[in-house]
């Protein structure tokens, strides 16, 4: 029997994976052998180290690259392992904020793995921030397109009105999908079993966006104040951040999504120090440049990526 995969997909900073922690979390996913395919915008790995607690068996593709047909090799592979070594009841795969659906669709159409996987469901999580990105990323107006079923998320935010507004949007761009509207990631499993996947029909990306770059910058040591006053002089281009650092109370993960810019503790272990940035219409040599002064550098070397070239 093929292994059953749901697809989690969504723009950057919608709560993927707070969604996908909920769900290891539930009883009848905790009941299951599960392996985890994540992919991130950066090579620091940051959404794989707030998973690995929580999964027993978690893939990384986060070499630089977008979850793309650029990288179909190494999706591949994976997928090799997971079916022949894991061999797990279930697989969840949570792509990166700015992964094509079609992409995700593709890989496991190829002869080597539809035989051996069958994908349930491709869900997409929204969010307060998805009307802003709508108009210059298609990315995430081609996740909603294809999904088979639509998150809501982040409702104690909106707020009734502001859910209804953001529901109606989304059901323009997608009528068939199915809603539900929750705070946290907080989707019942009952709710995610019952969705009917349709294939995605597109064409596969050859590479990211062009006005796309990012960049990834280790350090542990930070100086908390130049790191917001970078974070405020690059707001204006900056579509996601996100890492592990130490303003000297111990590790701290710093998200940002356009300008607001959170921080909480880290509760993980054996951090990955260090932050990895998105921005639009910059370059990496400016983030780098706004960046990399507020963190203090460790033994591992810099990590520089523009993504327009998939971080070949």
């Amino acid at each position: 029997m093929p292994i059953p995969v749901y697809l989690i997909t969504g723009y950057l900073g919608s709560g993927k994976t707070t969604l996908l922690n909920h769900l290891l979390a539930t009883q009848e996913v905790r009941s299951q052998r599960v392996a985890l395919l994540v992919n991130e915008f950066g090579t620091l790995g940051v959404d794989g180290q707030l998973l690995k607690g929580s999964a027993e068996h978690v893939f990384e593709l986060n070499r630089g690259s977008l979850f793309c047909a650029c990288i179909q090799t190494d999706v591949v592979q994976a997928l090799e392992t997971i079916a022949a070594e894991i061999r797990p009841q279930l697989v969840i795969v949570e792509a990166s904020g700015m992964a094509q659906t079609a992409d995700l669709d593709s890989f496991f159409q190829l002869s080597s793995t539809r035989d051996r996987f069958q994908v349930q469901a491709n869900v997409c999580v929204v969010d307060p921030n998805f009307t802003k990105v709508l108009p210059y990323l298609k990315a995430s107006r081609a996740q909603v397109a294809s999904a088979d079923g639509l998150v809501i998320n982040k409702i104690d935010v909106l707020g009734e009105a502001g859910a209804e507004r953001l529901a109606s949007v989304v059901r323009d761009l997608n009528p068939r999908a199915a809603q539900v509207r929750v705070a946290h990631g907080r989707i019942e499993w009952d709710w995610l079993q019952s969705l009917q996947h349709v294939p995605c029909q597109g064409e596969a990306t050859i590479a990211p966006p062009q006005e796309l770059a990012t960049c990834s910058i280790v350090g542990r040591q930070g100086d908390r104040k130049a790191f917001h006053a970078a974070f405020a002089q690059m707001q204006d281009q900056l579509l996601r951040l996100k890492g592990v650092v130490d303003w000297g109370d111990g590790p701290v993960l710093v998200e940002g999504v356009f300008d607001q810019l959170t921080e909480r503790p880290f509760r993980g272990e054996e951090p990955r120090f260090g932050i990895t940035v998105i921005g639009w219409k910059t370059t990496a040599e400016q983030l780098t440049q706004a960046f990399a002064p507020t963190l203090q550098r460790t033994d591992i070397p810099l990590v520089n990526l523009t993504l327009g070239n998939c971080g070949h």
